[in-house]
């Protein structure tokens, strides 16, 4: 959206809500993910957006031209996700709260009192002009990262955020958090020094991402695992949330894949439907499973995180079936 708002916002401020429209509509994408940075849940990002808009609808009075709409609107933002942080404890992932389990599917009861980590569609994220900026931006959207930043105070979490991944000034990032340069500068040294960024992808490594959800949605399919496993590092670990549940090893995946009690019997042709669904800036899929109607039924989503050799060293699957509709896809498939 063009800077040059004035019209705009001069409308909306004399109660047209299609300007208003018209001015936060082509912001929300990278407002929601922002805020999905911030919070580390989807749903949660839905809630920070919608109660951002409501806020920032009321509060048009109050806004004068001395920084951009686009700058308004972030602050308004940032300030709901520090709002929101406060009330819960940090998101989290299998990993850090447990030890690694014996192979086999979950035994225990899921774990809803527990802030997970959720994923996020690639389909929702903001366009980027050229490669180089859609490399950056899947970086900083990938699971590795967004689980790293919960560990920070929120506020530094919101800096380096802002300044490092969203490249607002630290000028501007002051003036969002209502504190000094000296303040944001110091938040950033202290967050850098407990956050390391992910690698930059390489460019070469685009084309490797297809081939791995095709050789991902041929093993579930088929039941045919020989293929996939050649891409698995000897490292690899598989999160399942919402269960305390990780896996630690190569073997301990693979053999995991194959047990029969995630097949419902043998690993075998039919018994499950992939759809390939990017998610995190990384190669994923939608898993449904075949039900006593003869229908498939969303189950899962699963993120696969690539090194820089387009090996998979991790594999996280969410049991949140009711993302499927929440990003567009049907609940149910007919054989």
């Amino acid at each position: 959206m063009s800077d040059n708002s004035e019209p705009l916002v001069e409308a909306a401020q004399g109660g047209d809500e299609r300007a208003f429209r018209a001015l936060v509509e082509p912001l929300s994408r990278e407002l929601h993910a922002y805020a999905y940075r911030m919070l580390g849940g989807f749903h949660e990002a839905d809630d920070a957006l919608q109660e951002s808009q409501l806020k920032a609808w009321r509060a048009l009075a109050t806004y004068a031209p001395r920084a951009s709409f686009r700058a308004w609107l972030y602050r308004i933002v940032t300030h709901t996700c520090l709002d929101m942080l406060k009330a819960r404890a940090r998101r989290v992932m299998p990993q850090d709260i447990t030890l690694a389990v014996a192979p086999g599917p979950p035994t225990g009861a899921p774990r809803a009192d527990i802030p997970w980590i959720e994923p996020y569609p690639d389909a929702l994220l903001p366009t980027v002009p050229g490669p180089e900026e859609a490399a950056r931006l899947r970086e900083s959207i990938r699971l590795a990262f967004v689980r790293a930043v919960q560990v920070l105070p929120p506020r530094q979490r919101a800096a380096l955020i802002l300044h490092d991944v969203l490249d607002w000034s630290v000028a501007e990032v002051a003036s969002m958090l209502e504190t000094t340069e000296t303040a944001i500068n110091s938040a950033l040294q202290r967050a850098r020094a407990t956050v390391a960024r992910p690698p930059a992808e390489s460019s070469a490594l685009a084309p490797s991402h297809a081939e791995v959800v095709d050789r991902f949605v041929h093993a579930w399919e088929s039941g045919d695992f020989e293929d996939f496993v050649k891409l698995l590092a000897d490292d690899a670990v598989m999160n399942m949330p919402p269960w305390e549940y990780w896996l630690d090893g190569k073997e301990a995946v693979i053999a995991t894949m194959l047990s029969s009690g995630t097949w419902d019997g043998e690993p075998r042709p039919g018994r499950y439907r992939i759809l390939s669904a990017p998610m995190n800036g990384e190669p994923g899929g939608l898993a449904y499973v075949l039900g006593p109607d003869g229908r498939y039924h969303a189950v899962c989503l699963t993120v696969m995180s690539l090194d820089t050799q387009g090996r998979v060293v991790e594999l996280t699957t969410f049991v949140l079936p009711e993302l499927f509709v929440a990003w567009g896809f049907p609940p149910v498939l007919n054989a």
